[in-house]
């Protein structure tokens, strides 16, 4: 069988030069409706566009350069160090338009400092800190010379040397993946930078996608998106689909989609109307050639946007060729994704046709020309394997390939549009045959029973009031009622299962809470231009399927409950309703504190924002316990044992074994993102010995008690969360669970450590702590009602609702100080 090769060239990505002013079938009105993000007011309009460029008096475009025209680009390039963005590509007074000019020249050094710089912003997978990289250099070196014993033996035993020789980390996959189609793909506009949501149709594409990895057997390890809604949520619709939510994502502004300037917004019809198919043509078709820049007042100037506050000046466009494009993916490729690959790490890079097609560029050293060939359909996965010299390995027999590249589609592009486009055509004949979700609920087989019991019992309690004990049947139970239907004599209430968490023994203190409305300031709100505070909002997951049936979870990695979806969304309504704004979420690496993240960013529109997931913020391991109900484990060992595990500060419940599977060094596909913890020697023995080969295994907790969760989630915030965002004046969402965010609060309100475990944190609601002022807000959600009543603090919120430290009249007494100071310093100065 042959390779069969598909040529993927869209009618606008054609070299040859178009003579007919007659529109495309590509650029014919469409009959689907209007999208839900429309241009907003003040928008490039055909009357701007037209003032640029007259369709009958505009320059004429280059779509090939010469020989001459490399060699000069070349020379600029050795010679410049930098050049501005802003330089437009394009002359509005009909001068020739100049694309030899590149936006940013930068030092193979220069270009690798951005990188690293940009990937240690928020690390996004725990590294070890030095001391610990240094005393691990000798178990690194002697894990290579047993695999170098081992090859030496072979290569004695079997012969050959090739067989023999010291095992290499094979290369992992590289898995380039268009995001799934938008509002603005459907309705032809340029859409470049701007920010579209998915359409219905977008998310299943890339659940399809999803699919496919998943039956292809291929895992990511890593995930590279850009910072682009469309793009993020596609990330987000893959890593459910692979039921890995856990999974590291890096949101790189290198990975944007093209910058189309002035076009940005306006329907690729209209401005082929009224600036002639030519010129755009040539903008599309050209390697080098810019469209009209935007100005730096336009609604879409990415500098107006605060999720590139990060990046300086000349890395924000204002417009861009193709090779702009390219040229901005492909540090990313060199020091980021190839290094990750060379690691044996599966990397997706979920992007843009564009900035995915530079990729390819790089990869298989595709020519100016032929790259114009070269194209990518949304969400179908396109797959490179390569040697262990980073060179891409051609596609096996009876894949299907694409010209020019190396990478192998997982399905013929065009069949799942045609399937979706019959779908629909079905659904109107039949409406409600189509797009139907249908749920998947992740619960175990002690759930499913535990469900159905407590369904049983809610079905009991509608009747229980109305049974008494007849004397005179022996004990046994009739239905009887009064002639007015009531009970006459109810029998004695069901004993609840649920042991409390504290004394019965409480005092009542008064409570003073700080209640921040809706009309007041925010720390969370930060102006353009402006300084604000820092401030740091903690909210716990919503509720899962363990919370409801009272079971102990701790590591285990249930999903959110429907109810606690509805928690998670919520906390981001709130949140956005008093206007909070967020740099960075930390979060741990379980399901349901993720998808709360997800939930509440989502609803406050930048699901663009650095997600950091840390094991350090886990809940509490349980040990044995794990996955049991409070009424098993109290038949098992007994109430009073139960009661001290739950209330001990100190005490551990029962380990649970290296073989268990609920033990966390099982879980491999999350085991291997953790480098600082240290190593454990029995279990790297043990495992070693197993494999035959050199296995390190790090200590991970077979049970912890609420000090030892402390231990670890205090740290994080000290250690990691304050020098990385707090001290810089960011603004930071913890959404983590209840004991790890016990631990964080103990530190910044010094609760004492009896009342910890009478400290009750309430499923999806924010708590607001003020760095400044050092205490906790809450934040009313417009009902009038007070939270004490309607949220369980428990009998320790007096601790946590304590009165601010410093309150706003001090820090206005202390600025209007400083700057009395500094009027007073001038004149010296002046003198």
């Amino acid at each position: 069988m042959r390779t069969r090769i598909i040529h993927l060239t869209p009618l606008l990505l054609s070299l040859q030069p178009i003579t007919s002013t007659k529109l495309q079938p590509h650029f014919q009105a469409s009959a689907s409706p209007q999208p839900a993000f429309q241009p907003p007011h003040g928008s490039a309009s055909q009357k701007q566009i037209r003032s640029l460029a007259p369709a009958g008096n505009f320059p004429s475009l280059r779509a090939a350069e010469t020989s001459s025209d490399r060699r000069q680009h070349r020379a600029s390039k050795s010679s410049s160090t930098s050049s501005s963005s802003s330089t437009s590509a394009a002359s509005t007074t009909g001068e020739e338009i100049t694309i030899d000019q590149y936006s940013r020249c930068l030092s193979p050094y220069q270009e690798k400092q951005e990188v690293k710089n940009e990937s240690r912003q928020y690390s996004i997978i725990d590294e070890r800190p030095s001391w610990q990289k240094i005393l691990g250099r000798p178990i690194k070196l002697a894990s290579k010379l047993s695999d170098a014993t081992l090859g030496k033996v072979a290569t004695v035993a079997l012969g050959n040397g090739k067989n023999g020789r010291s095992r290499k980390v094979k290369p992992g996959s590289l898995i380039l993946l268009r995001c799934g189609e938008s509002e603005w793909t459907k309705t032809g506009r340029f859409t470049g930078w701007a920010d579209p949501d998915l359409i219905r149709e977008g998310v299943l594409e890339v659940e399809h996608a999803g699919r496919l990895l998943l039956s292809e057997g291929y895992e990511p390890d890593i995930i590279y998106t850009s910072r682009l809604k469309r793009a993020v949520k596609s990330t987000w619709t893959i890593v459910n689909a692979l039921n890995a939510p856990f999974l590291p994502v890096f949101k790189s502004w290198r990975l944007n989609e093209r910058n189309y300037g002035a076009l940005t917004g306006l329907k690729k019809m209209d401005a082929a109307k009224t600036l002639g198919m030519e010129v755009v043509q040539a903008w599309r078709n050209s390697l080098k050639a810019r469209p009209p820049p935007m100005k730096k007042d336009d609604p879409y100037f990415p500098g107006n946007d605060r999720r590139y506050d990060d990046l300086t000046e000349d890395q924000i466009p204002l417009t861009e060729s193709l090779m702009d494009c390219m040229q901005r993916a492909r540090p990313l490729w060199e020091y980021g994704i190839s290094r990750e690959i060379k690691k044996g790490n599966n990397v997706l890079v979920v992007a843009h046709t564009n900035t995915l097609r530079g990729l390819m560029k790089v990869i298989d050293n595709i020519s100016e020309d032929d790259i114009q060939e070269v194209s990518m359909p949304s969400a179908i996965p396109f797959v490179y394997k390569f040697d262990y010299n980073m060179k891409p390995l051609p596609p096996e027999k009876g894949k299907i390939s694409q010209a020019h590249t190396s990478g192998v589609f997982l399905e013929k592009p065009g069949l799942l549009k045609e399937a979706l486009r019959r779908s629909e055509e079905w659904n109107q004949v039949i409406p409600g045959s189509y797009g139907q979700k249908v749920e998947t609920s992740r619960v175990t087989t002690l759930e499913k029973s535990l469900l159905k019991l407590k369904e049983d019992q809610e079905a009991e309690a509608r009747y229980r009031d109305r049974m008494i004990v007849d004397p005179n049947d022996d004990g046994r139970l009739t239905l009887t009622s009064d002639a007015n239907g009531a009970p006459s004599a109810p029998m004695e209430e069901e004993i609840d299962s649920k042991f409390e968490d504290f004394d019965n023994q409480t005092t009542e203190a008064e409570i003073t809470l700080n209640i921040q409305k809706p009309d007041e300031e925010s720390p969370g709100i930060v102006k353009q231009g402006d300084s604000k505070d820092p401030v740091v909002v903690f909210v716990r997951h919503g509720r899962t399927p363990h919370n409801q049936l009272g079971l102990f979870t701790g590591w285990e990695d249930p999903p959110l409950a429907p109810d606690g979806i509805e928690d998670a969304r919520n906390a981001g309504r709130l949140l956005k309703m008093h206007g909070f704004e967020f740099d960075v979420v930390y979060t741990s690496w379980l399901t349901r504190a993720i998808e709360t993240a997800w939930y509440c960013i989502d609803e406050m529109d930048a699901c663009w924002l650095p997600m950091v997931k840390s094991w350090r913020l886990n809940e509490r391991m349980y040990g044995a316990l794990t996955g049991k109900s409070k009424q098993m484990i109290a038949n098992e060992y007994g109430e009073d044992q139960l009661k001290k595990w739950r209330r001990g500060f100190k005490i551990q419940p029962p380990p649970v074994s290296s073989y268990s599977l609920s033990y966390p060094g099982n879980d491999y596909r999350r085991t291997k993102y953790v480098k600082d913890l240290r190593i454990s020697l029995t279990e790297t023995i043990n495992r070693s010995l197993e494999a035959k080969r050199l296995q390190v295994h790090r200590k991970f907790p077979k049970t912890e008690s609420l000090w030892d969760c402390m231990q670890r989630s205090i740290p994080f915030y000290t250690q990691r969360i304050v020098p990385e965002a707090v001290n810089k004046g960011k603004r930071v969402l913890i959404t983590s669970h209840e004991n790890a965010i016990r631990g964080i609060l103990m530190h910044l309100c010094d609760i004492p450590e009896e009342a910890m475990n009478q400290l009750h944190l309430p499923n999806g609601l924010p708590l607001v702590y003020n760095v400044k002022r050092k205490c906790i807000t809450l934040l009313d959600d417009g009902s009038g009602r007070d939270p004490t009543e309607v949220h369980d603090f428990g009998p320790a919120a007096q601790h946590l609702f304590r009165p601010c430290e410093l309150d706003d009249d001090f820090f206005l007494q202390m600025e209007e100080q400083i700057s009395k100071a500094d009027t007073e310093e001038k004149p010296v100065l002046a003198a």
